[in-house]
């Protein structure tokens, strides 16, 4: 298995034992392109690993580059075969970004839960790929973190009520309908002539989906600790499971495999979430997965998480912690065909901010590309409506990126950089409390500014 973490490249000068591996596998040679690449839910665009072969080369210096980009996740090669790990980036001190709490504090913004499409990719229905129980798979916490806080979300809008079937052996009275077959067995073949056993209909959450969230998290329950052992993240997500499991006290206790079902309802549409997260979560729980597992070895599901994406949600949250008020700070508005991550217009301050996830923006500059990109998008006159700016001043145009990301050393064409520097700006123009902001030398009202990302120790490195 390829085991590598994101944001990694490799041009055969070290760790050539990731070169054997490969070479030794089964299908290295029946290759006939000298370039495997697998992409994310198959978007040619979202590259997630690539590997590029040269066979006919014995220079040991040319016979293979891998690079990997913003995904982390387990899969296999399509061409080759070959399973590729790709864990979080590490940073210098043997800590690991703590996608879970990531994930936990984005969610604190409720409107995230409307931006979590393509943010998570699960191919079920593909070949399961053996895998050592000590590389801890980044999944199924991530699904557990995920389906609490919706189902968190659920509980504080209330419990989706409706009618449903009872059957109750009644004393003394007729309510429904009979069941006259068990009314014969239970009561006058044993001459009870006081009871009868009715089918009758309750209006309350004791519904079919509530017990299903309710049986998901008994599972979560019982085997928290295997997935998160020793982890402080642990302590929130028990948290979490404590006020959900509250608000279902009044649910009974059912056992399910999956549920099928589709909520139309657009108040509780967070219901289809929870839903499609339960079942993957009771998928891969059927499969015993787990790190305290006897065998050194479990199956898992090929699978890909988005860390653009959920750093792109992440900053959403710390936006909206600054300005708060309704419409002040929008995610993804789309004019003219052209995505935009965030616009602020708020009182105080109207700028358009684009999240990069890229470690070598703490020290070096934006590419060019990304510069002209967001300087176009600060050009757009739909943009200016939006903003209800009727001159022509110039609208402030944010980079936000990871501060305390490990850098990648790229060799770049000096061409696709800004070549001069961004200084840092003698006013307070932070869109995030407490950071630093720099300036370009290069653009009007062009800043960056980082944020910082929660790590964790490892405790397998």
């Amino acid at each position: 298995m390829l085991h590598i973490s994101e944001h990694f490249e490799y041009y055969n000068r070290d760790h050539l034992e990731v070169f054997r591996r490969l070479k030794d596998w089964k299908g290295y040679y029946d290759l006939d392109v000298p370039q495997d690449t697998i992409y994310f839910d198959s978007h040619q665009k979202r590259q997630c690993v690539e590997v590029s072969l040269n066979k006919e080369n014995e220079n040991p210096q040319y016979l293979c580059s891998i690079s990997s980009s913003y995904f982390i996740g387990l899969d296999r090669l399509p061409k080759l075969g070959f399973p590729v790990y790709i864990e979080p980036k590490l940073n210098n001190v043997k800590q690991q970004i703590n996608y879970i709490e990531m994930l936990l504090e984005a969610l604190k913004e409720p409107e995230n839960f409307e931006h979590l499409e393509n943010l998570v990719t699960t191919k079920f229905d593909d070949e399961w790929i053996e895998i050592e129980n000590h590389l801890q798979p980044v999944l199924t916490p991530f699904l557990i973190a995920q389906f609490l806080s919706v189902t968190k979300d659920i509980v504080k809008k209330g419990l989706k009520k409706s009618y449903y079937d009872v059957e109750e052996n009644l004393n003394n009275k007729v309510k429904g309908k009979v069941l006259v077959g068990q009314q014969i067995r239970q009561n006058i073949l044993k001459n009870r002539f006081t009871k009868t056993v009715c089918k009758f209909q309750n209006f309350g959450n004791d519904i079919e989906i509530n017990q299903f969230l309710k049986f998901v998290m008994t599972r979560i329950a019982s085997c928290l600790d295997d997935f998160l052992p020793h982890q402080p993240i642990q302590d929130s997500l028990s948290q979490i499971m404590r006020y959900c499991m509250g608000g279902f006290q009044q649910v009974s206790q059912r056992s399910f495999t999956s549920l099928k079902y589709k909520e139309k309802n657009p108040f509780y549409k967070n219901y289809n979430l929870a839903i499609q997260l339960g079942n993957q979560i009771l998928a891969l729980q059927d499969y015993n997965i787990s790190r305290n597992s006897k065998r050194e070895k479990c199956m898992h599901p090929p699978f890909w998480i988005d860390m653009s994406k959920l750093f792109e949600l992440y900053v959403f949250k710390e936006l909206r912690k600054k300005f708060p008020g309704k419409d002040e700070v929008k995610y993804h508005n789309k004019f003219n065909k052209q995505e935009l991550d965030f616009i602020i217009n708020s009182p105080t301050i109207k700028a358009v901010v684009d999240a990069k996830y890229k470690p070598r923006y703490k020290h070096g500059n934006p590419s060019m590309d990304d510069a002209r990109q967001l300087a176009g998008y600060t050009r757009l006159r739909k943009v200016y409506d939006e903003l209800g700016i009727d001159d022509d001043r110039l609208i402030p145009a944010y980079f936000i990126y990871p501060e305390n990301l490990p850098e990648l050393i790229q060799y770049e064409d000096p061409d696709t950089t800004i070549e001069d520097p961004f200084e840092d700006c003698t006013v307070n123009l932070a869109l995030i409390d407490k950071k630093t902001v720099r300036s370009s030398t290069t653009y009007r009202q062009m800043y960056m500014q980082g944020i910082d990302l929660p790590f964790t120790r490892t405790q397998d490195i």
